[in-house]
């Protein structure tokens, strides 16, 4: 009589270590599409990386051909990430490039050095000097 409950305990533990092991190899497959997508992703962000150093060596250049300096320009336009309040987005007129000037007309000068550089970029784009490499 032992060995009949012996035998069903056996095929009970057998069972479980079939399905344990299929787990187990679905875990495998699971852990290497992720480290694929990660891979991936990876290289990814090294491309836009070095695409934003490219787009930044450009948008500097034009602006010191423009004598506008680039970091005053940022300091002025964006919020400090570090101040207080500054996320809220209540200064709406911070991030429009169009300023009104005193006779009356508009200036555009921050897209003109963004429109500038988005149409330059093919030309630029193999400026390995400008890459964080």
């Amino acid at each position: 009589m032992g060995f009949g409950d012996t035998a069903k305990k056996i095929q009970r533990v057998t069972d479980i270590a079939e399905k344990l092991y299929e787990r187990l190899n679905q875990v495998v497959e699971q852990v290497q599409d992720l480290r694929e997508r990660v891979e991936s992703t990876s290289d990814q962000l090294d491309s836009m990386d070095r695409e934003l150093a490219e787009q930044r060596a450009i948008v500097e250049a034009l602006a010191e051909q423009q004598g506008v300096d680039p970091d005053t320009v940022v300091a002025e336009r964006l919020p400090d990430p570090d101040a207080d309040g500054a996320a809220d987005g209540s200064d709406a007129e911070a991030g429009s490039s169009d300023t009104e000037r005193d006779d009356g007309t508009a200036s555009n000068a921050g897209s003109t050095a963004a429109d500038a550089a988005n149409s330059g970029d093919t030309a630029g784009s193999g400026d390995s000097a400008a890459t964080n490499d």
